[in-house]
């Protein structure tokens, strides 16, 4: 029953994540800043309950994810989500590329306010978060990796055997992790939208938006052919 209400809850985020995918994709070039400021703080907020709800969640399922295929799994997923220093390589790869598009333009003096327009100043707070989100991700797949080989819940015997395994203890270590994990992810995403101008954090959210869709289309239809062959 658990994992029914999981997958649907999955399932209402992601069709949310479309809507706000499509509402930010229309307002991001309005003249509005205070609607594009409210529309950025809905898809953080959107994360942040899902993430809310997921604490919820028996860590076991939270980090199997049956409700991704496979191909999810294997390409797109770090603890149960995406890694928090994709947010900041998509930052800077949809900067550098309008860069070199509005190259000519800036060179004339005109700038446009999107994500080829950071200043030197957002540069180096984008660089800092980069190495601070690097850091803790390391650091926390260091931890999970001492959970799974069962530090401080499994006993083992002179002979290498299991004496003594503490499920309830390796549960609650799993969970600490996948919520800590969760946190750099929603830490990450509210920095790097605080870095940014309104339309510029728009930009981000969209192609984010846009690689967490291409994933999960990806996915369904490599499993669904998969499952057609195996057929």
């Amino acid at each position: 029953m658990e994992l029914e209400a999981a997958t649907r809850r999955f399932h209402l985020w992601f069709r949310g994540l479309r809507a706000l995918r499509r509402d930010l994709s229309s307002a991001r070039w309005s003249d509005d800043p205070a609607q594009l400021s409210a529309l950025v703080g809905r898809f953080v907020a959107h994360l942040e309950s899902y993430c809310a709800a997921r604490a919820e969640l028996d860590p076991v399922w939270a980090l199997s994810a049956p409700w991704a295929s496979p191909a999810e799994r294997g390409a797109a997923y770090w603890l149960a989500g995406w890694r928090p220093t994709t947010l900041v390589h998509l930052l800077y790869t949809e900067s550098g590329r309008r860069f070199e598009a509005q190259l000519p333009d800036l060179l004339l003096g005109v700038r446009s306010g999107n994500l080829g327009d950071l200043t030197p100043s957002q540069l180096a707070r984008v660089d800092e978060l980069q190495r601070r989100t690097v850091a803790e991700e390391d650091a926390l797949t260091r931890e999970m990796a001492l959970v799974q080989e069962g530090h401080g819940v499994v006993e083992v015997g002179g002979g290498g055997e299991v004496v003594e395994l503490d499920v309830s203890g390796l549960v609650r270590r799993v969970r600490e992790v996948l919520d800590r994990a969760d946190a750099l992810r929603l830490r990450t995403m509210k920095e790097a939208v605080e870095i940014l101008l309104p339309a510029q954090a728009a930009e981000l959210l969209v192609a984010a938006a846009d690689m967490e869709i291409g994933f999960r289309e990806f996915g369904l239809k490599y499993s669904s052919t998969g499952s057609s062959r195996d057929g």
